[in-house]
């Protein structure tokens, strides 16, 4: 059974930002503490001797959490790195690379996630390279002279690029200044002229003639006949008592006219 809660802890949203905050405070401490000593462990660097292959290693990880795809291993390289190759040896690496040579970017890109760690992984592409290369070398059993490089797996784009026929020339750019100042002095003409409409005075002429519309109908309409019946009654805001009098100044009138 779990204990009863008697209000002396923090729920469990709290708990889990304390360890948010002890978590950035552990790394806080690594980098103030340990990342400094790091210098001493510097190496001056030394460039790539000719019998050694620069590779490019990529590796993932999760910062601490479990997933699927912490153990892959990327490996990429140059074919024209390795300098004891001549260009036939080359070119059977490619082709013994197949679709996993860029032929856009000269590139060999392999990668591995088949084991449970990232060393078992790195382990079997650095063999895998190894032996790539010790059968591009070796040119006495097979050449692969007569296969084409297959590039069917890559299909670059042709990106476009701006043709120089179309760049401005001193002469045009002397032309387009030229037209400017003739446009200029002929709108500074026209102005000087009042030839020239003016935008903020067309809108504001509108403007009027719209609210000169709006008006108008309201004025027409007080002019025009009302219609008869209730409606109209009630259009001219008469009362229970002006109908009585009228009702009864038209009894007078029927009464005198029949002699009573």
């Amino acid at each position: 059974m779990d204990p009863v809660f008697e209000e002396d802890d923090i729920s469990s949203l709290g708990h889990s930002e304390l360890d948010q905050h002890r978590e950035l405070r552990s790394m806080i401490r690594t980098a103030a503490w340990e990342m400094p000593l790091l210098s001493a462990l510097a190496k001056p660097f030394e460039p790539p001797k000719k019998t050694e292959i620069p590779l490019r290693w990529r590796y993932t990880s999760y910062m601490g959490e479990v997933h699927p795809a912490q153990s892959k291993v990327v490996v990429e390289f140059d074919p024209h790195d390795i300098k004891d190759m001549n260009h036939e040896q080359r070119q059977k690496l490619r082709k013994l690379a197949g679709t996993r040579y860029n032929h856009a970017k000269s590139k060999v890109k392999m990668s591995c996630e088949s084991f449970e760690t990232q060393a078992q992984n790195k382990r079997y592409l650095g063999d895998v390279i190894k032996t790539l290369i010790t059968e591009a070398r070796d040119l006495s059993t097979e050449t692969f002279a007569d296969i084409p490089l297959d590039t069917r797996h890559l299909k670059s784009k042709a990106k476009p690029r701006f043709p120089t026929s179309w760049l401005l020339t001193e002469e045009r750019k002397a032309e387009l200044e030229g037209l400017r100042r003739t446009q200029l002095l002929e709108e500074g003409a026209k102005v000087e002229q009042d030839l020239l409409v003016s935008g903020v005075a067309a809108i504001e002429a509108a403007r009027q003639i719209q609210l000169k519309a709006v008006e108008e109908p309201v004025m027409v309409e007080a002019r025009q006949p009302l219609a008869k019946g209730k409606q109209g009654r009630k259009e001219m805001g008469q009362t229970r008592g002006a109908q009585r009098v009228r009702g009864m100044s038209t009894m007078s009138r029927t009464f005198g006219a029949a002699g009573v």
